[in-house]
């Protein structure tokens, strides 16, 4: 039975994989500080490196990773500093929070440290080179390098890499309420369509007026309250919506200056023990009681449909909505679940609780957890042998 109103969003908690010699994880807690990040004055893309700036083995790395770009190495020199400090490694969240800082407006960031002494740079680059050919999204691959040592000797070279699937004009990170921003993305890939996406420090997301020209998206925003905002680019490719580009935005207010508290409403709801589907949707279900939200009724065939479409994630190695099973829409008719409105959540994450943490996070993403006219939901949650999880959430509402 045809849905007369479908909302689907795409986005990846990315594992963020790390190769380490004598790396220890630290709780975060009682961690050292690091000094505060300064934030670009606006974020923008490409942002070539010079590597003629670079020292040979960085130069070296860098051209065996892939194209240079200053906010990505501006992030991978934190990575250094950090693992030289003795502090923990970040996540997804983390990470893309400080390509933010940075002004670099990619998505789905992977992070490589390796650190020993006496390092034999033909080893490391090969090592390089077989990482970042274990994951390969649309786009240009792009990436910074930095190299850095501790007073003991101990080399440490930290990796950022993306694949970018388009370019953001510049746009301010400091601006006020009510003045008009112009978005301006340029695609490296084909789409049959895009939007523009804003999320406030209140409210939910909100899907701007957006036109296509070309390979560019284009679009006007103007923020209506003092806060901090994220703005999503979502461009529609072969597997379906994905975010492509995200910007942070400040108006009237001050950046922060230390990394801060990204968990998720929701996220400790379920004990560590509980199965991933039940914590899953006990996150979700605990979001929109605290937005005052109706709750969402489990559904056994929307549960199938998720848990098939997880392990087909899997199978793929990819994250996305149409990997030869149909699109959304199609599957959900296809199961003879019975709805006006429907949606689809997908994820990989490092766990359970950060692709929630990753789906709040996003725009786009977030407009389906929060949305009123959903009254079911199934989960499909599907762990590796790594033990990261491939997620779908699957939102139906209401009756023909």
């Amino acid at each position: 039975m045809a849905a007369s109103r479908w909302q689907t969003v795409l986005g990846a908690a990315t594992l963020v994989l790390l190769s380490s010699e004598g790396a220890s994880r630290g709780d975060p807690a009682t961690a050292p500080r690091e000094p505060a990040w300064v934030w670009s004055d606006a974020t923008a893309s490409p942002s070539p490196v010079d590597l003629a700036t670079l020292s040979d083995r960085e130069a070296d790395l860098q051209r065996t990773c892939g194209r240079a770009e200053a906010g990505l190495r501006a992030v991978a020199s934190r990575l250094v500093a950090r693992k030289l400090a003795g502090l923990a490694y970040l996540d997804a969240d983390a990470l893309s929070q400080l390509q933010r800082v940075a002004g670099e407006p990619h998505v789905w960031p992977r992070a490589w440290i390796v650190s020993g002494r006496a390092l034999d740079h033909e080893a490391t680059r090969q090592r390089l080179s077989a990482w970042g050919g274990t994951f390969r999204e649309p786009g240009e691959r792009r990436c910074g390098v930095a190299i850095g040592f501790g007073p003991d000797g101990t080399e440490v070279i930290a990796v950022l890499a993306v694949d970018a699937a388009a370019d953001l004009a510049s746009l301010p990170v400091r601006t006020h309420v009510g003045a008009w921003l112009p978005v301006d993305a340029k695609l490296a890939v084909p789409a049959t369509g895009a939007r523009v996406v804003v999320m406030g420090p209140t409210g939910r997301p909100r899907t701007v007026p957006t036109r296509v020209d070309g390979d560019h998206v284009r679009a006007q925003v103007a923020l209506d309250q003092p806060g901090a905002f994220t703005l999503q680019v979502v461009v529609d490719l072969a597997t379906g919506p994905r975010p492509v580009l995200e910007a942070q935005l400040f108006a009237d207010v001050a950046p922060w200056t230390e990394l801060p508290d990204l968990r998720a409403p929701g996220e400790s709801a379920a004990p560590p023990e509980a199965p991933d589907g039940v914590a899953l949707t006990a996150m979700v279900e605990t979001l929109r009681a605290l937005e005052q939200l109706p709750l969402l009724a489990r559904d056994p065939k929307l549960d199938a449909l998720a848990q098939a479409h997880a392990l087909r994630m899997q199978a793929a190695r990819t994250v996305g909505h149409d990997l030869g099973d149909g699109d959304p829409m199609r599957r959900i008719e296809a199961a003879g679940v019975a709805c006006r409105e429907s949606g689809e959540n997908v994820a990989h994450a490092e766990s359970t609780p950060l692709a929630h943490r990753a789906l709040y996070a996003s725009p786009s993403h977030r407009a389906n957890l929060l949305a009123r006219g959903f009254d079911r939901i199934g989960v499909g949650v599907v762990r590796d042998a790594d033990g990261s999880v491939w997620v779908t959430e699957e939102f139906a509402g209401g009756r023909p």
